[in-house]
Formats: structure tokens, C-alpha cells, sequence
């Protein structure tokens, strides 16, 4: 059988399968490494020494269309030619797109399968381009072309619902969702949030749980980002309990974000949770332990030391919220060494700490910080300028780190 003999016989095989409406199997064969494509250009290799029936065999139809350049992106891929096998994918993805306005939701895992192979595609032809010192775009128009696929899944007018595309948004915006943060465009993360809030889409809860998950953790990570810490906490919480209980790495890169959140609740991380994730131990143990102690001046040091990791992570910002804690508990330690004394003087908290290893802090750095606490609701009292001193509360001057967060919200 000659290359190209074996070239129609494989573009027949794709005619069939969307004939059949046969979602798994044609998903498992679009794939760009499948075992499938393997033995078809192994085949056209045997047959003719080279590749050149890819070149030469023509398309009449989409499907033809997109399985043909399927082929050469493999062939591409295989030469490590990612910016070729890119553009050939490319060509096959927007093929299908032009198949794919005719099918209901069979039509979904195909479309999945392609977008994937484009995103990685995408990211290689990027690195390669780089190398060479040409300008790596590839990602941002993969990003617009999946939108498409994306768009077309979450506006489908397919009267039942049952075979809608729609199943496939979720999906879908997860990956979009990971090429939107790697472009660090978090605006149409927001967008596509908004978006999919406003459809007229079967709730989330309806959806696979692994697509549930994965949107509630990247929901919660932008909640995160924007100081959202109570929509952030129920996101990233559920994805953390409901996450595969094998899927380890998933579950520290959730709890890199939720363990801040827990700490500025005043919640810090127990020992059997920092031994099981060494990473969190490392990036927050020190910090939650200064915090309990009230030892501001580890906590201000730890913080330095992790300043550009937290940074990079996004989670800097919030570990600051929780220095608020590390004071509340150090001004409680100067409370019980006075002896309990309503009237807490400016000049005693500033000795304290002077003791503490914070330096010789100023009287009004001292009143604007126990002011502080006191408008946060961490102190129960008011302050008396005049007098130098702070009027605590008779009755739990120093409430639960709980009541004041439950009565703030």
C-alpha cells in the first residue's frame, strides 16, 4: 500500500467516526501523540521513505481537512519542528471548528482534544521562536482561536439540553483560565467569570466534579488575588475537599493560597498538615508560629527572608494581614506582664516593645498601631490621647481572633 493509499485510508477512518458520532474514539485518534497517528505515519514512512503524501494528498471537506493537517502536525512534531507543527494544528483546529458547528455534544472531547494539543503546541513553538530571538506569539493567538471553541460551546442553541455543547464550557475555561494566568491577563479571566455567570448554562454542580474543581480553584485564586479572602476561602476549599485524594501536588498548590487565608482567621496550620507538605512548612511554619508567640521581630524577619517567594506566589499580601495578628498577641503578652491593667499607657507598650527586639518605636507609632487594633475590633476600648494611654475593656479586652472576623463580615 503505497502513502498515500494509506493517507486516504486514514482520512476515511475520521469520515466514519463523525459519521458514527463516535466521541471517544475520535478524540483518542486527533490527539498529537496517540498511538493511532504513530502507526499511520510509521505506515506512509514504510511505504514511501519519506512524508511527501502529506504534501501532496488534497482536502474536500473539513473533516478531510483537519485530519490531513492533523497528520502533518504530527509529522512536524515528531522532527521536534514545533513552530511548523503549531501552524499545522492550527489548520486542523480550525477545520474541525468549521465540522464542529454541525455537531451537538458528541463533538465536545475532540474539540478538548485539539485545544490541548494547540496549548501545548502553542507553548513549545513560543520557547522555539525565543531561542532563535523572534517574537513568541503563538500563545496569545492560541488563546483567541480556543475562545472560539470555547464561545461556541457556551452560546450552543441545541434545543435539548442533553446534547448540547454546553457541556463542554467548563471545561473549556479551565484551559483558558491556565492561558489567560500565563499571560498574567487577569481581566479576561474576570470577563469569562462574568460571562459564564450571565449564560443560561446547567449549573456547575451538574458538571464532572474534576471540572468543578478546577474552576473553583481558579475562581478562588482570582478572589484571592483581588483580597476577596471570604469568596476565596470557600472556593479553595471546596477544591481542596473535593480534589482526588491522590492528586498531592493539586492539593499544595491549593493550600499554598488557603493556608494564608486561614492564618488571617487566626487559624494557623497544625504540625500533622506541615509535615505532610514539607513546602508549606518551609514557606509558612515560621510565620505561623512568630504569630502565635506575638514575636514580631521573627515574623518580620521571616518575612523579609520569604519577601520575593511570597511575592512570585501572590500570597505577600496577604501574609502581611496576618502581621496584624502577630501584634494583637504581642500587645496581649505586654497585657498580662502589666498585670491586667485596664489602663495600658502608650510608654509601657513601647518599652515592651523595645523589650520584644522592635527598637526604640516612637509614642505615635504606638498610638496609631493600638488604634489600629482597636477600629479592627482586636482591642475592646478607646484611646486617651491626652493621657497617654489606652481604656481597655473590663469585659474580654482582648476578644477571639473568630468573634472579631465573624462580626466584621
Amino acid at each position: 500500500m503505497s502513502g498515500e493509499s494509506r493517507l486516504y485510508q486514514a482520512s476515511h477512518k475520521f469520515k466514519k467516526l463523525n459519521g458514527q458520532k463516535d466521541s471517544v474514539e475520535f478524540a483518542q485518534i486527533i490527539k498529537i501523540d496517540s498511538q493511532y497517528t504513530a502507526t499511520v505515519l510509521r505506515d506512509i514512512w514504510s511505504a514511501d521513505g519519506n512524508w511527501d503524501a502529506l504534501l501532496t494528498h488534497q482536502f474536500n471537506s473539513a473533516i478531510t481537512e483537519l485530519s490531513l493537517m492533523h497528520f502533518r502536525a504530527a509529522a512536524e512534531f515528531c522532527q521536534k519542528r514545533f513552530v511548523e507543527a503549531y501552524e499545522c494544528q492550527l489548520s486542523s483546529y480550525k477545520a474541525f471548528l468549521r465540522a464542529f458547528s454541525y455537531m451537538d455534544r458528541w463533538g465536545v472531547y475532540p474539540l478538548l482534544a485539539m485545544c490541548k494539543d494547540l496549548y501545548l503546541l502553542s507553548c513549545r513553538a513560543d520557547r522555539q521562536l525565543a531561542e532563535l530571538g523572534q517574537p513568541a506569539t503563538k500563545l496569545e493567538e492560541a488563546t483567541r482561536v480556543i475562545t472560539q471553541g470555547f464561545s461556541m460551546c457556551m452560546t450552543d442553541r441545541e434545543p435539548v439540553l442533553s446534547n448540547s455543547r454546553k457541556w463542554g464550557t467548563y471545561h473549556l475555561a479551565n484551559l483558558l483560565f491556565a492561558l489567560y494566568l500565563r499571560q498574567k491577563a487577569f481581566n479576561m479571566c474576570n470577563s469569562m467569570i462574568r460571562g459564564i455567570k450571565t449564560s443560561e448554562l446547567p449549573a456547575l454542580d451538574q458538571f464532572p466534579m474534576s471540572d468543578q474543581v478546577t474552576f473553583r480553584y481558579y475562581r478562588g485564586l482570582l478572589a484571592f488575588q483581588g483580597e476577596d479572602f471570604a469568596a476565596a476561602k470557600e472556593d479553595l476549599g471546596f477544591a481542596l475537599k473535593h480534589c482526588h485524594r491522590e492528586a498531592y501536588r493539586n492539593k499544595a498548590r491549593i493550600l499554598m493560597r488557603l493556608t494564608p487565608i486561614m492564618m488571617i482567621e487566626g487559624i494557623m496550620p497544625q504540625m500533622r498538615l506541615l509535615r505532610k507538605y514539607p513546602a508549606i512548612m518551609a514557606l509558612y511554619g515560621g510565620l505561623a508560629r512568630a504569630t502565635v508567640q506575638g514575636d514580631l521581630r521573627m515574623f518580620d524577619a521571616i518575612l523579609l527572608e520569604k519577601e520575593c517567594q511570597l511575592a512570585s506566589l501572590g500570597t505577600y499580601l496577604a501574609v502581611e494581614h496576618v502581621r496584624r495578628i502577630a501584634v494583637r498577641q504581642l500587645l496581649y503578652k505586654i497585657y498580662l506582664i502589666d498585670g491586667k491593667n485596664s489602663r495600658l499607657s502608650f510608654e509601657r507598650v513601647r518599652v515592651g516593645f523595645w523589650a520584644a527586639g522592635l527598637g526604640d518605636v516612637s509614642i505615635l507609632e504606638i498610638e496609631s498601631m493600638l488604634a489600629d487594633m482597636v477600629a479592627a475590633g482586636f482591642i475592646k476600648g478607646y484611646l486617651s490621647h491626652d493621657h497617654g494611654v489606652a481604656v481597655l475593656s473590663k469585659q474580654q479586652p482582648f476578644p477571639p481572633i473568630k468573634s472579631v472576623l465573624a462580626a466584621a463580615k
